[in-house]
């Protein structure tokens, strides 16, 4: 019997980058991946990477040559909102994305040939890569050495390991077998429709002059472009070799069989349900006139998680062998270079006869997925009725992509998440940061229906743009290996402040709310999270909080005027009581309040580049 240190289950890009990591890491470990497929030529979604793995790509696996000789650059993630009619052409549609490539460089990845090419990688760097090796029985001894039974060309074989690793995507090859339980999410009910199409002009191909222009000429088309709608959005991913990726994701409580509100489309299960779909929404059709599909995929539900993920009886998961959440923000491939992280240190630990150490890392790493997950999970939930509005998740992409800098591609960058100290402090604020999503979450929610109802919800849909950069460009050159945690403490306040005071002034139709500093420093994430509710009482709390201070300030300045009370009203009202009024202190006093009133936040929301 063959005797390796590791055997990995599947040699898609999960499984291909863990080999490739490993061998960089430890040369000397043997390592067996075992591929179902007799070929690498199976069409998979999840093309599209953002910034964690392409920096893991780039730094940990040494692949930035590759990528950029043979997969395409991609441009940042960019979003466009219709009208109620979906009948708006693509040049009059609002838009928020970047007007130049991001400073970080992440890729478009035509998964097939990548994976090809990862089974010649690991071959050269002394990887044992054997395709058409189905795994039909493995034995876990958390003592000794484990058993994995394999066929291949109609003949049965047996290895042993030390490690088995899964990256056999939704079979759950492991998991399974060991009889760990993988959980169909409730709290996300999401489905998605997919296919390839060849011959797609691309957005590039539109020649509308002044649409061009606002974005400053950049390739839209290498950027991931989704079309946004009320429940569910589009998108149009660019690939190597002639190829758009185009699919559908639609929350079924939203717009699925049976739930789909007046004028609605259900949500698309078969190819020619796929291809109406398509065709019902005016900017798509058009962009995809002329263009053939190659094929077609659907899965009818997405998110799902797993109890456990990695254990001291030296097995992981990495991949869709143990979670997914929703390809909204591409987080898939995320999760792959966290999971090989883990695995990696982990391997390395055990190997190294570090006990305790090993011990400890699983126990953090295996916390700080689940918490992963749930995190991201809470990104989405509740919030596909959103998508639709061009005004409110202009708002939700700046706090999103603020905090996605700043709390997940710092630390990574900064080789913080394989640090278990690191992670033992950042699971202390699990409750803090969970509420957090969630409590935004259910405000973004509440105005989407106040907008609703008001008729209001597609006001902003049309004819404007956003640079998708605006929040994170503070952030941009501050990434790297040293963190200021101060620093980053003040974005995650500034990122909650500047977005719950547009909140409260769009919900409470308080215009000029928003950018007021003395208000947006009041919102702390802390302060945020007290608010259940956003209502005129709560505003009037707030505005007397407000009030006291600046009273402070002002009788600190104003020693001699006898300053009682600044009270602060509707509408952007100040007064002042204690001067008397028409004299020349009085006016001194109230020219001041309305000054520190006055004073921007430089809030994000209202950031212009």
């Amino acid at each position: 019997m063959r005797t390796f240190d590791i055997v990995i289950i599947g040699s898609g890009i999960a499984g291909g980058f863990l080999a490739r990591q490993l061998r960089l890491a430890r040369p000397d470990l043997g390592v067996l991946v075992l591929e179902a497929a007799g070929a690498m030529e199976d069409y998979k979604v999840g093309e599209s990477t953002v910034e964690v793995a392409a920096n893991y790509m780039v730094r940990r696996l040494n692949l930035g040559t590759y990528l950029y000789q043979h997969q395409l650059p991609k441009n940042g993630l960019r979003f466009f909102f219709d009208g109620p009619g979906k009948d708006l052409p693509l040049p009059r549609m609002s838009e928020i994305g970047s007007d130049h490539m991001p400073f970080h460089p992440s890729f478009q990845l035509e998964r097939a040939r990548l994976e090809r090419d990862l089974v010649a990688m690991n071959r050269a760097a002394g990887a044992e890569v054997e395709l058409g090796a189905k795994v039909v029985d493995l034995a876990i001894d958390g003592g000794g050495r484990h058993k994995v039974v394999y066929e291949q060309g109609g003949e049965r074989r047996e290895v042993a390991c030390r490690w088995v690793c899964d990256a056999s995507g939704r079979r759950h090859v492991l998991l399974r077998k060991l009889g760990v339980k993988v959980h169909k999410e409730t709290r996300l009910n999401t489905a998605a429709a997919w296919g390839r199409y060849r011959g797609v002009a691309g957005l590039d191909a539109v020649t509308d002059a002044a649409w061009r222009s606002r974005a400053r000429y950049t390739s839209r088309h290498l950027s991931t472009n989704h079309f946004m709608y009320d429940g569910y959005w589009i998108w149009f991913i660019p690939l190597a070799g002639d190829l758009m990726s185009v699919g559908v994701v639609f929350d079924k409580d939203r717009i699925g069989e049976g739930n789909a509100p007046a004028g609605a489309l259900p949500g698309p299960r078969t190819r020619a349900d796929f291809e109406r779909f398509l065709g019902a929404h005016r900017a798509v059709r058009e962009l995809l006139e002329g263009a053939e599909l190659e094929d077609f995929q659907a899965y009818a539900h997405l998110p799902y998680h797993a109890d456990r993920y990695f254990s001291t009886d030296r097995y992981a998961v990495t991949g869709e062998a143990g979670a997914f959440t929703d390809p909204f923000y591409s987080p898939g491939s995320d999760f792959i270079a966290t999971a090989n992280e883990f695995i990696t240190q982990m391997i390395l630990a055990d190997v190294g006869g570090d006990r305790a150490g090993f011990e400890e890392r699983v126990a953090a790493y295996d916390a700080y997925y689940r918490f992963k997950y749930d995190s991201t999970l809470r990104l989405y939930e509740r919030m596909y009725p959103v998508f639709g509005s061009f005004e409110l998740y202009r708002l939700k992409y700046l706090l999103d992509f603020n905090n996605y800098y700043n709390l997940v591609v710092w630390p990574f960058m900064a080789d913080r998440v394989t640090d278990v100290g690191w992670i033992r402090e950042e699971l202390r604020f699990t409750d803090l940061v969970l509420r957090a999503l969630s409590t935004m979450g259910d405000h973004f929610s509440s105005l989407a229906a106040d907008l609703r109802a008001r008729g209001e919800y597609f006001a902003q849909n049309e004819g404007r743009f956003a640079n998708g950069l605006n929040g994170v460009v503070q952030l941009e050159t501050r990434l790297g290996p040293s963190i200021d945690e101060r620093f980053r403490r003040e974005q995650v306040d500034r990122a909650y402040g500047s977005v719950f005071a547009a909140l409260v002034e769009r919900r409470l139709a308080e215009r000029g709310l928003s950018d007021r500093a003395r208000l947006v420093s009041e919102l702390k994430l802390p302060q945020v999270l007290t608010f259940r509710d956003i209502t005129p009482d709560r505003l009037a709390r707030l505005l007397d909080r407000i009030g006291e201070r600046m009273t402070k300030d002002l009788r600190a300045e104003f020693p001699d005027a006898g300053v009682e009370r600044v009270d602060l009203g509707s509408g952007g009202e100040v007064s002042v009581t204690g001067p008397a009024e028409g004299t020349e202190v009085h006016a001194a006093v109230l020219s001041r309040a309305r000054s520190l009133w006055d004073a921007s936040a430089g809030s994000l929301a209202h950031v212009a580049l």
